[in-house]
């Protein structure tokens, strides 16, 4: 492979932690009391957990309905929401409420309340925003300037589609190649390895979705909480590194790769827990621990329920030598040492996958 040059990560030894700002319960936000922080909140939130907020969000509240979160349109709507004297911005929803919201309080500089409504993803958590730009992903802001709580609320959580929360494990799970991925980077290039972190990450992130993974299947409180409390470690461990090393690898690359092969959009951490598996083989690591997690949390990682086919996946494994190539912000992972699997190996990576989660039985 051709020289890396590592980036300097925004190391910060004490790390930025979302843990101290999490509530949990039922109907929080009826629980707000803070001196006229609700009298006239901007909501970035989406239709349905909107309806069942609004009374409490009271007819002061501007709303938008968030649809897209571009960053040129984006500042715009915040722009406009500076004109109506907001006392706070409320998150509501999932990932893109929840990052709208973090960008708007932040470029206002007023209070901001992340509510997630779904927890398939950390963006509740980051206090970096995730805006798009010609369909890539920038990350602005920092919302930890104004965050001043984020509402873990049982009741909007568990009236959420099982498969939107069982998801989210599936970044947490992703550290399990990923750190193979950093591992063999320090030992082939160099790259600067903390094996502190990789360690607490094996013992308090990924030994606990293991053993807790039926309670998340189930949407229980406890399972709920296990899944917000292991975003928020891995998000302050990710602050502690300076950047996503610990968690992103090569499991990430092959879902980036198929979205800007196909345009469409996925559930995150359902198509990730798929691709875990996948690069996990390829990887030479035991799939079996992966495999039954995911039979656990009752997350359906077949390519169907990805919305892929077997084809369509080999023709993207086939090429990620050149992908991981071309995209040279990608950090170095087991396609840029190994290159493109070979067609027989690539075989062999959708066999696991099927093993797990076999297609349908045809008639």
């Amino acid at each position: 492979m051709s020289e890396v040059h590592f980036l300097p990560a925004r190391r910060d030894p004490h790390g930025w932690n979302p843990a101290g700002y999490c509530r949990y319960g039922r109907n929080l936000l009826s629980d707000v009391t803070d001196t006229g922080l609700l009298d006239r909140p901007i909501v970035i939130a989406q239709p349905e957990p909107f309806a069942v907020l609004s009374k409490v969000l009271g007819p002061n509240c501007q709303v938008h309905m968030v649809k897209d979160i571009d960053h040129d349109a984006t500042i715009v709507r915040s722009k406009a929401f500076k004109l109506s004297n907001g006392t706070a911005v409320v998150g509501l929803g999932g990932g893109l409420a929840l990052d709208h919201a973090k960008f708007t309080a932040w470029y206002l500089q007023l209070p901001l309340i992340l509510i997630p409504s779904i927890l398939s993803v950390d963006a509740g958590y980051t206090r970096a925003v995730g805006v798009r730009e010609k369909g890539r992903v920038k990350y602005v802001g920092d919302a930890s300037t104004v965050l001043k709580y984020i509402l873990i609320d049982f009741n909007l959580l568990q009236a959420a589609p099982r498969v939107l929360n069982s998801a989210g494990a599936g970044d947490i799970l992703s550290c399990y190649t990923a750190l193979w991925d950093w591992r063999e980077s320090h030992v082939q290039l160099g790259e600067e390895f903390s094996e502190e972190i990789a360690e607490r990450i094996q013992r308090k992130c990924l030994a606990r979705v293991y053993a807790e993974a039926s309670e998340l299947c189930q949407q229980t409180e406890v399972g709920l909480r296990m899944l917000s409390d292991l975003f928020a470690e891995e998000v302050f461990l990710c602050e502690q590194w300076g950047n996503a090393r610990p968690e992103e690898g090569s499991e990430h690359y092959i879902a980036y790769a198929l979205e800007a092969k196909t345009g469409k959009h996925y559930i995150h951490g359902q198509l990730i827990g798929l691709c875990i598996l996948l690069v996990a083989h390829f990887q030479g690591q035991d799939t079996g621990v992966i495999g039954r997690c995911l039979q656990d949390l009752g997350l359906d990682c077949s390519f169907a329920a990805n919305q892929t086919s077997r084809d369509e996946l080999r023709e993207i494994l086939l090429t990620m030598g050149d992908y991981v190539r071309s995209e040279s912000q990608l950090l170095p992972g087991v396609f840029h040492f190994r290159g493109s699997p070979a067609a027989t190996m690539a075989d062999e990576m959708l066999d696991v996958a099927e093993a797990f989660f076999p297609p349908p039985a045809t008639q």
